[in-house]
């Protein structure tokens, strides 16, 4: 979990970042030390999804400062059921609120859309016996 929160802390302050080579510089970086990210999805400037492992993964958003200056993450972790979590940051990297999922789910699960930012929930409650 520590881990999670280090790479989300570091991935803010890089989504805020005009040169787009310093995530690619960060991941590099990461490698050498023995971590294991790839990149999943990229999006101009302002969105990129990250598998950090087997079993975790993290969307960012930034939206630009005429819009709204946030920046959006999304963690999703399974275990074996997958569920995410969603908050708002500003652009300095503070915490400012969570998002709560539209739908009432035990295991909800979100994603970002690439091009807008909006966050999409769905109900991850099924179980097969």
């Amino acid at each position: 979990m520590r881990r999670i929160f280090l790479i989300t802390t570091l991935l803010l302050s890089l989504a805020t970042s005009a040169e787009n080579n310093v995530l690619k510089q960060f991941l590099t970086d990461f490698k050498m030390i023995g971590g294991n990210v790839t990149i999943l999805e990229e999006y101009e400037d302002q969105y990129f999804r990250l598998q950090l492992n087997d079993s975790a993964t993290i969307e960012v958003f930034y939206c630009p400062p005429k819009v709204c200056d946030k920046v959006f993450v999304v963690t999703t972790v399974c275990a074996p059921q997958c569920s995410s979590c969603a908050r708002v940051y500003n652009k300095y990297g503070e915490y400012l609120f969570p998002l709560e999922p539209t739908i009432n789910s035990i295991f909800p699960l979100a994603t970002i859309d690439p091009k807008t930012g909006r966050i999409t929930w769905t109900d991850n409650d099924t179980w097969e016996y």
